[in-house]
């Protein structure tokens, strides 16, 4: 589960990732957590196609308040939960407006602060598919993990090919591109490739096939990684190897 936390005073940063990682070792919850001292700082990550589970939010900071930037984000993205954490109630009905998780006043009990990671994380469960936000045209585009087929790297950029979406473009490197991906969906299968192993129909000599006809290659360093994963996730959905 990837968590941001955003906020300008350090020493409440530091508190709500303590709080986190009690709460997941308690709950033995695999998480992740990157934490951001201004709206601005969030934003830029954001943007750039960073993808989060969660988002804790202070409301009062320097420039841009968190209310604001969670304005910004539902603008084009509709499913990141948001929790807010400040000192005052006054923007508590704006919450509503941007459909905010919990709105936690300072200070909180622990409590209450860990039934709130449990709702997101329950949440987080249900949908259980992670997204690349990719900018196009001027817009962030939400790209769901089980949409993407395959990503294939020239340069700088990645070309990364859907199910039912079209195709998009996103300028990564392969190191930062495989950390923004679930690695129990996504695999390297070739020096310039990245498969989705939930499509796979069957593995090859030096060829992956997909459910969709598509061929993608296939590379002997990558046979036992490939291999391991496509059968742990067909395994672990009792999918039928096609």
């Amino acid at each position: 589960m990837r968590i941001a936390v955003c906020d300008d005073e350090a020493a409440q940063v530091q508190g709500n990732i303590d709080l986190i990682k009690k709460w997941a070792a308690k709950n033995q919850v695999d998480i992740n957590i990157d934490t951001f001292s201004s709206s601005e700082e969030f934003l830029f990550r954001w943007s750039e196609g960073q993808p989060y589970d969660l988002a804790i939010f202070d409301i009062k900071m320097r420039k841009m308040t968190g209310m604001d930037l969670a304005k910004t984000i539902r603008k084009t993205d509709k499913d990141l939960q948001i929790v807010f954490i400040t000192g005052v109630v006054e923007h508590v009905f704006e919450g509503y407006d941007v459909s905010a998780l919990n709105y936690l006043t300072k200070p909180f009990k622990p409590g209450l602060f860990a039934s709130t990671l449990d709702k997101a994380y329950a949440l987080y469960k249900q949908k259980e598919v992670g997204a690349l936000m990719v900018s196009q045209e001027g817009r962030l585009v939400r790209v769901p993990y089980n949409e993407i087929l395959y990503l294939e790297i020239r340069g700088h950029y990645f070309d990364i090919y859907t199910r039912s979406m079209g195709n998009f473009r996103m300028k990564k490197q392969m190191d930062d591109m495989i950390k923004l991906l679930d690695p129990q969906l996504f695999v390297r299968c070739h020096r310039s490739f990245i498969v989705n192993v939930s499509h796979i129909s069957s593995l090859a000599h030096q060829e992956i096939k997909l459910k969709t006809g598509q061929v993608v290659p296939f590379t002997q360093a990558n046979v036992q990684p490939v291999t391991q994963l496509f059968l742990a996730y067909h395994y672990q959905h009792n999918a039928s190897l096609l």
